[in-house]
C-alpha cells in the first residue's frame, strides 16, 4: 500500500501559487529568491503575499499620480493669458466702488459727527 499526501496544505498551496511571479521577477533582477513555506525570501529578506500585494498597490497608485500630473498638469495662470483675463471678466470691476444703500432714519439725518 503507497499513501501520497500533499507536502502543504491547501492554503499554502494557494499562497505559493501566487507567490510565484513575485518570485520570478525577483530573480529576474538579480536578486537571490526562493519560497519559504508561504512566503518569499528576496535577499535574506521574508516578505508575505499582503506585504507585496500592499507594495504593488502603492507603485501603482504613485506612478498613477505621476502620469496624471504628466498628462493633465495643473493649470498656470501667466499675466495676460486668456485664462486670468476670463477670471477678471467674471468678477466684479471694484467691490470697494459698490455703496450699499443704507436707510437713516430723518431723526439722526441732521446729526454731525466728528472724527476723533
Amino acid at each position: 500500500n503507497i499513501w501520497v499526501s500533499p507536502d502543504y496544505s491547501e492554503q499554502v498551496s494557494k499562497t505559493r501559487s501566487q507567490l510565484l511571479p513575485f518570485l520570478f521577477e525577483a530573480r529576474s533582477q538579480g536578486h537571490s529568491a526562493f519560497l519559504l513555506y508561504d512566503k518569499l525570501v528576496v535577499d535574506g529578506i521574508k516578505k508575505t503575499l499582503v506585504e507585496l500585494q500592499a507594495e504593488v498597490e502603492e507603485r501603482t497608485e504613485l506612478e498613477e499620480e505621476v502620469v496624471d500630473n504628466i498628462f493633465e498638469p495643473e493649470p498656470e495662470m501667466d499675466e495676460g493669458s486668456e485664462l486670468e483675463e476670463e477670471v477678471v471678466a467674471r468678477l466684479p470691476e471694484n467691490p470697494d466702488d459698490q455703496v450699499e444703500e443704507v436707510y437713516v432714519d430723518p431723526e439722526f439725518q441732521d446729526n454731525k459727527y466728528e472724527d476723533e
